[in-house]
């Protein structure tokens, strides 16, 4: 399969691990803070948990999606496929495809029955852009 990648920069990349790590230091200020103050303040204890929360579920969003990272078109004879960013993955068979158009920045797969997809190829590089206008612009 002939498969062209998008380079992603480092804050796409790590976006869930990055806000994990931001949220668990944010609860652990709250409730350090709230330590060593010794004051009667519940309103601290509850906002550090909270946080502390959220970034266990950034941590837990990282580890669940982390085959899924980078972005991807890939293709063969028979076979489309297209990955999202730690998003869906789209497989379409190259006969139930209606129309297919390649522009210089976005990359339109129209299929049966109201299937298909857009996909932006900003950051894509040039020769990349050039490979799928040679294999899809004659669909």
């Amino acid at each position: 399969m002939q498969r062209i990648t998008r380079n992603l920069s480092f804050f796409r990349r790590n976006q869930y691990l990055l806000f994990g790590v931001f949220w668990t230091l944010m609860g652990i200020f709250y409730l350090l803070s709230q330590i060593l103050v010794e004051e009667d303040g519940t309103f601290n204890y509850f906002m550090s948990f909270g946080y502390l929360i959220i970034g266990l579920l950034y941590f837990y969003q990282n580890y669940r999606g982390g085959h899924k990272k980078g972005e991807f078109i890939e293709w063969n004879d028979t076979v489309l496929n297209y990955q999202q960013n730690f998003g869906k993955f789209y497989s379409f068979k190259l006969t139930s495809l209606v129309n297919v158009t390649v522009t210089q920045r976005n990359f339109i797969i129209k299929a049966q029955n109201a299937q298909g997809t857009m996909a932006s190829l900003k950051g894509y590089s040039e020769e990349d852009i050039a490979k799928l206008k040679a294999r899809f612009d004659k669909m």
